[in-house]
């Protein structure tokens, strides 16, 4: 969570500091930091970086008490484009006033125990098309609303149907493309 340049970026102008005028400042974020995106108020974490792009998790909500939540395909913050591949183990654990998740489609793991208990969570639209049972952790969807209906991708139905429940998703609902 350092936000200075690191000294290797010198004078060759990579790494813009100054921003008191409200310009884009770069920051140097590190593999392992974590960062606020108050556009999908989201707390992410960078899983990788390499020339000026990268890979994110989505760690939790900024507010436990959030009630509609959207996971980006992809996320901006101090100059990068990162692409959001995972939702972290137990990102919204217990987040019982939740009640709609959008999953973007870069999204290729699911934590464990990620939805575990958010009992109003009726709605579930998943765009990811890579999500496998090894990707997707145990009990990621036990506990969310009995009649739930999730939304998954036409060409994934019937392999997500399967996986989903594997996963905690009880008979009563609904998934559908």
């Amino acid at each position: 969570e350092n936000d200075k340049p690191s000294s290797s970026n010198g004078p060759d102008g990579n790494n813009e500091t100054s921003g008191n005028d409200g310009s884009s400042v770069k920051k140097e974020v590190a593999v392992g930091a974590k960062f606020t995106d108050t556009a999908s108020y989201g707390i992410y974490k960078v899983t990788s970086k390499k020339n000026g792009s990268g890979t994110v998790e989505y760690v939790k909500p900024v507010n436990s008490k959030v009630t509609k939540a959207d996971i980006p395909s992809t996320i901006t913050y101090a100059g990068i484009t990162y692409k959001v591949t995972a939702v972290g183990e137990k990102a919204f654990l217990n987040c019982s006033k939740l009640k709609t998740i959008t999953i973007g489609k870069n999204v290729t793991s699911i934590g464990k125990r990620a939805f575990y208990g958010c009992k109003n969570l009726k709605k579930i639209s998943i765009k990811a098309t890579k999500l496998t049972s090894k990707k997707v952790g145990s009990k990621a969807f036990k506990g969310i609303a009995a009649k739930a209906v999730i939304k998954v991708p036409k060409s994934k139905l019937s392999a997500y149907k399967k996986l989903l429940k594997s996963k905690g998703v009880g008979s009563k609902i609904t998934i559908k493309q």
